[in-house]
């Protein structure tokens, strides 16, 4: 199976946002399910200071010709300066999961 799934990881500052975010890509067709984890702790480094907080994770599940748009949307949506935007090959799993995507993404 080609890569044609995708699954698009990225952080919001909480759930409110991250729910908002994630209804407004299956409004637009950009992704057939989002799954939102409400407490994730996030350490990295920001503008030369180690930051450390509690984000809310969404792994986005979508089609592959659906990528660019879901960027340009997550980046104009998105309240972080730099959003984590990662795309993830989808190279097996479930077919008849894979038609439901299909169908939802048509």
């Amino acid at each position: 199976m080609a890569p044609h799934y995708k699954l698009v990881l990225t952080t919001c500052e909480n759930q409110d946002v991250a729910r908002q975010l994630a209804k407004q890509l299956i409004t637009q067709k950009l992704a057939a399910c989002v799954n939102i984890l409400p407490a994730v702790e996030s350490v990295y480094m920001w503008q030369n200071e180690v930051v450390q907080q509690t984000e809310t994770k969404l792994f986005i599940k979508t089609k592959s010709e659906k990528i660019n748009k879901m960027i340009q949307t997550i980046k104009e949506l998105h309240s972080y300066e730099v959003p984590e935007i990662q795309v993830v090959d989808v190279t097996a799993g479930n077919l008849a999961y894979f038609h439901w995507l299909d169908e939802v993404l048509n």
